[in-house]
């Protein structure tokens, strides 16, 4: 797999894990986070098919699609600030008893949002990588 491919099939799982919140839920704070990811997830998704070339590429959707993950990725640290629990939450505890780590984590899947690079689809290609290693990083510690 080549070096633009692997973040880019990355980016599509991550995507597609979290692409429709669980059905069931009832804190309307689990709800908000996941609405949030879910927000990402789906901007993420579109991107990474046009990038591959499986959409046309449009670079006003892109600039959208990337405005809308620059914005769930703002709002991670508040939705998640407060502790709400529910069973189909995929959130572990150790986001609130590791609060410092997490919102750095969050801060770093912000920056690589903010540096998605919409203006061709090589771009967008090129820059995948960046924020499917930030949201990894925060799956992998804080994701059931």
């Amino acid at each position: 797999m080549n070096r633009i491919a692997k973040p880019l099939t990355l980016v599509l799982i991550l995507a597609a894990g979290i692409a429709v919140a669980k059905p069931g839920v009832k804190d309307p704070g689990v709800k908000l986070r996941m609405e949030t990811m879910d927000r990402m997830a789906l901007n993420l998704k579109m991107l990474g098919q046009m990038s591959k070339g499986l959409m046309d590429f449009n670079v006003d959707d892109a600039t959208a699609a990337k405005a809308s993950i620059v914005a769930a990725a703002k709002d991670i640290p508040t939705v998640f600030k407060v502790h709400h629990t529910d069973p189909a939450s995929d959130a572990l505890p150790a986001i609130w008893t590791n609060w410092d780590d997490f919102a750095k984590k969050a801060a770093a899947a912000r920056m690589a949002a903010e540096l998605i690079d919409t203006s061709t689809q090589d771009g967008i290609q090129m820059s995948l990588g960046q924020i499917a290693t930030a949201c990894k990083a925060c799956h992998t510690t804080y994701r059931r």
